[in-house]
């Protein structure tokens, strides 16, 4: 369907599920959300022209789709699931690897079948492509036997039809191997994401853990020991990768910065579970906790 009434715009859904792809595999999740949901309103449009629904709101013509019986409620379910994260990840700056996936995980799902919703057309014009052979297979056996008899024009006729249908079949085999080994791709790759993203988990939780239990003790009381816990040396982290300095606590805030991988930073306090505060060039900055570590004292 869409591949034959707009190409443009189908190659602009391709290439925009490699690019969905891409961003996952440099872990701009943020912006792979972004462009997920783009590629989304892609097809969602293609739909309606198909449908002759008027251009709406996203969810508004999804819900007209769903209801108009253009498509299943497991697609709109998916199409309405792609929106919510990408328009989560516009507002909020979500940039979270398990809404990333998931949003790349069910766009795969929905452009394959976007892809093969012309099937019907096609296995239609094929039956009467078989027809028309049919009927020149026919008239060549009635000459068959009326020269050689007919039980010998008719061992003859079997085997060529039997060879013209092996030969369609194995043609629609091919056509289905080429789009189920990108399917199969994509599977592997989310499934080496999924094992690897959570390893950085451990170490946002070992970053955070000394912040949170230093905060009570220098606003519990104003007795001496308090002075004394002020004054001891500051929390200190070290940057494992090059790292962005950001005017704001989102990926979409001014990058006035950045530090090189290995850096020591000092942590002034915890805007979120994603955002810490640090002092840079006399102001208040943010960096993502993804890519600091607690550095140990020295002894």
């Amino acid at each position: 369907m869409g591949r034959t009434e707009n190409p443009s715009i189908w190659e602009k859904i391709q290439r925009n599920v490699q690019e969905t792809e891409r961003l996952i595999g440099q872990k701009k999740y943020n912006l792979a959300m972004i462009k997920a949901r783009q590629t989304m309103e892609y097809m969602v449009k293609l739909h309606c022209d198909k449908a002759g629904i008027v251009e709406s709101t996203p969810d508004t013509m999804i819900r007209e789709l769903y209801g108009g019986k253009w498509i299943s409620k497991s697609t709109a379910e998916h199409y309405l699931q792609i929106l919510s994260i990408g328009e989560q990840a516009a507002k909020d700056g979500d940039n979270g690897a398990f809404n990333a996936n998931q949003a790349y995980h069910l766009l795969s799902q929905e452009v394959y079948a976007f892809s093969n919703s012309d099937k019907p057309e096609r296995t239609r014009r094929s039956a009467r492509e078989a027809s028309v052979s049919r009927g020149s297979d026919s008239s060549r056996a009635a000459s068959s036997r009326a020269a050689a008899g007919s039980r010998t024009s008719s061992s003859r006729a079997v085997p060529q039809s039997r060879s013209r249908r092996r030969q369609r079949s194995g043609f629609y085999g091919l056509d289905l191997l080429k789009l189920l080994i990108p399917i199969v791709l994509i599977i592997v790759l989310i499934f080496l994401i999924c094992i690897l993203a959570p390893k950085d988990t451990p170490t946002e939780e070992t970053s955070t853990a000394p912040v949170t239990t230093e905060a009570p003790t220098t606003m519990a009381s104003t007795e001496p020991e308090t002075t004394e816990e002020e004054t001891a040396a500051p929390v200190v982290y070290r940057t494992t990768d090059v790292l962005n300095v950001r005017s704001g606590p989102s990926t979409n805030d001014e990058r006035i910065g950045k530090l090189d991988a290995g850096a020591s930073i000092e942590v002034i306090g915890d805007y979120d579970e994603t955002w810490a505060i640090i002092i840079y060039n006399g102001q208040e900055a943010y960096v993502s906790k993804d890519y600091l570590t607690l550095e140990e004292p020295a002894e």
